[in-house]
């Protein structure tokens, strides 16, 4: 498994701990089909390098996109994520993503391009941006907003509040998520999928491909099924998210800009 340095808690630590759901989820997992877990953290881009060339299995929250699925197989993790918008706490409510046109979008190299990419923003990118790093950003007005997970992010200000600092739950709906499995592994291997529709777009659910049964990426992904189905993933996740935030450790925010 390979992630980026800093930390997105309560899902895994800023390096050099590996500690967090993501671990307690996929480390279980890889236990019942005999298989050892082994993390590797580096900067977001390098790491989406590594997959891309299979030179690491998978990535464990990895949002789907057509350029992606080319590299990287998508399966469900058994979590969900429901993005919310974060601004400095000075900025009206926000209703819709028309509001954020002609705004400064904050996010970390190697992060897909969303929809709201699509409109007339100007994104800041920051090297392996944290939660933390982001809220100072976004504190001394240098971004505009953050998009984040609201879990993670109710999570982290119950921790650490913020008066300056506000949510706006608008725009985004709760969905699952997905680890992406390279395609280059040597644990992977495909073959056509006679169910692929080509004169509809490319879809998490519609790709030119399927997972090889026998693999160890097939029993890997069915093993994270089991645990979500066995409701063992809800059990981890509750413990998780009620836990006590420790630190996080800030990761460097340099921030560089690039007109959409």
């Amino acid at each position: 498994m390979g992630y980026r340095t800093s930390a997105r808690l309560p899902l895994i630590a800023a390096m050099p701990s590996n500690q967090g759901l993501y671990k307690a989820i996929f480390e279980r997992a890889a236990q019942n089909i005999n298989c050892k877990l082994v993390i590797k953290r580096a900067p977001k881009k390098r790491i989406i390098k590594l997959l891309n060339e299979g030179a690491i299995d998978f990535y464990p929250g990895y949002g789907f996109n057509q350029a992606r699925s080319e590299f990287t197989h998508f399966f469900e993790n058994g979590l969900t994520s429901h993005s919310v918008v974060i601004t400095h706490r000075d900025v009206a409510k926000i209703d819709n993503l028309e509001q954020l046109e002609n705004k400064i979008l904050l996010k970390p190299y190697g992060g897909r391009k969303s929809a709201i990419e699509e409109r007339n923003i100007l994104v800041r990118y920051g090297q392996d941006l944290g939660i933390a790093d982001a809220i100072k950003v976004i504190e001394k007005k240098q971004a505009d907003f953050f998009i984040y997970n609201k879990a993670s992010i109710d999570y982290y200000l119950a921790q650490q509040p913020n008066a300056q600092i506000k949510i706006h739950d608008c725009c985004y709906l709760a969905k699952a998520m997905h680890f992406g499995f390279s395609r280059k592994s040597k644990h992977y291997e495909s073959s056509l999928n006679p169910n692929y529709l080509p004169e509809q777009a490319v879809s998490v659910n519609n790709v030119p491909y399927l997972v090889n049964e026998g693999t160890v990426a097939s029993a890997f992904a069915n093993a994270v099924k089991a645990l979500a189905k066995n409701g063992v993933i809800k059990q981890l996740e509750q413990q998780y998210y009620s836990a006590a935030l420790d630190s996080e450790q800030p990761a460097s925010s340099d921030i560089s800009a690039t007109k959409h």
